[in-house]
């Protein structure tokens, strides 16, 4: 591919936050600083064939920017091009896309502020016009051009509205949801308070009951019991007992109780999981891959926040189930990127299993090789539709 790139080039801080995805280029045709390379920057080795395969990590590299810096300059846009073989308008289209990525200047802290349907009931437009009293207008910058807040669709707080979801940018980016949350303390953060300083206010939460008491209940039974970073604590409670016993059953039988259980899938088409598992096994295709659609963004929606906060471990050992039934050799769990702390507990809980051997070349000795990866949403509300978050994963636009 000729790639026909403009003259800008990326900081410092552009090129390592790319690097930290990529890895570091080893050529000038990769991408590596010009200034510092003699003879060796005339020679190709390779060409683009080392990035063949790369373009599903074009999001990744764009994400890294967009948390060092706050937003994604056209130099940094030339750097990620050249280090994937990208045509620079397929880039930016990608960039341009998702409401979580910057392609302008913007604030290194920023605050989108929850308007949507939950959040509006408890109270969000009369925080917005307290912001905009406060502060001015969403995206006026404040505390010195370091920071901005703007409006924003369903947060999947809707359990604890009204909710913020913040960004910081820098070399240790961050971000977090503080909810409920009152008009004096986005501002405070806003102008630099450490959020962990500032306590959420406590509000009664109705409880429903299931019918035979807790006991009656299946996904949610570990939900504040267990500690959701204790993969010990985990199997104290049932953890891993599942996979032991679908590697008795081998993937046939696990597939056949699943689709006699008449499972369906949690679309709208309500399609049985049995029969989709059934269909990929019999592919004979390699290599197969199971996807976990974890970015759920309808408005008034949080049940997988809720499962990827507190029960992680447990979306781990599913998807390890079906990737055993199905034969799939590798998972991808694409989780929505307004939840920070979920995705933040699923690494977690991905890092334990594969050191404890519930992932890897060989899960549990049992000749079995499967592995987990997880991708982050950028603020798309399509993308949890099944063939975007698959063309998001790719590298593509999600529409």
């Amino acid at each position: 591919m000729d790639l026909h790139l403009s003259d800008a080039r990326p900081s410092p801080e552009e090129r390592e936050a790319v690097a930290s995805v990529l890895g570091p280029p080893e050529s000038a045709w990769e991408g590596a600083d010009r200034s510092r390379i003699d003879l060796e920057g005339h020679v190709a080795r390779g060409g683009l064939r080392r990035v063949e395969g790369r373009r599903t990590l074009l999001l990744p590299a764009l994400q890294a920017v967009q948390d060092r810096v706050g937003w994604i300059s056209e130099g940094a846009l030339n750097h990620v091009c050249e280090r994937l073989g990208v045509a620079p308008a397929d880039a930016y289209g990608v960039a341009s896309f998702y409401a979580l990525l910057a392609t302008e200047p913007r604030p290194p802290r920023v605050a989108h502020v929850c308007d949507d349907i939950a959040c509006r009931t408890a109270g969000a437009e009369a925080l917005c016009r307290d912001l905009e009293q406060r502060l001015g207008p969403p995206g006026t910058p404040t505390a010195g051009g370091g920071a901005a807040w703007f409006r924003s669709p369903c947060l999947g707080r809707c359990d604890r509205a009204p909710a913020v979801f913040f960004q910081q940018a820098g070399a240790e980016a961050h971000a977090w949801s503080l909810a409920p949350t009152t008009a004096e303390q986005i501002a405070a953060v806003l102008a630099g308070q450490a959020w962990d300083r500032l306590a959420p206010p406590q509000v009664p939460l109705p409880q429903a009951e299931a019918p035979g008491g807790r006991e009656a209940f299946r996904l949610l039974r570990r939900v504040g019991v267990v500690d959701p970073v204790s993969i010990d604590d985990y199997r104290a409670h049932g953890g891993y007992e599942a996979l032991r016993v679908a590697f008795e059953l081998g993937p046939e039988a696990v597939i056949r109780e699943v689709k006699d259980a008449k499972v369906l899938g949690r679309g709208g088409a309500a399609f049985p999981m049995g029969v989709k598992w059934e269909a990929v096994a019999r592919q004979p295709v390699r290599p197969r891959y199971v996807v976990c659609n974890a970015d759920e963004s309808e408005p008034g929606t949080f049940k997988d926040r809720v499962l990827m906060e507190e029960d992680p471990f447990a979306v781990v050992e599913a998807l390890t189930i079906a990737g055993y039934a199905t034969g799939a050799e590798r998972g991808y769990v694409y989780v929505r990127g307004e939840y920070p702390l979920a995705f933040r507990r699923l690494h977690h809980a991905v890092e334990e299993a594969r050191a404890r051997g519930f992932l890897g070349d060989d899960v549990l000795g049992r000749g079995f090789s499967f592995d987990i990866e997880l991708r982050r949403g950028a603020g798309a509300y399509i993308c949890g539709e099944e063939t975007a978050l698959l063309n998001s994963i790719e590298g593509g636009r999600g529409g």
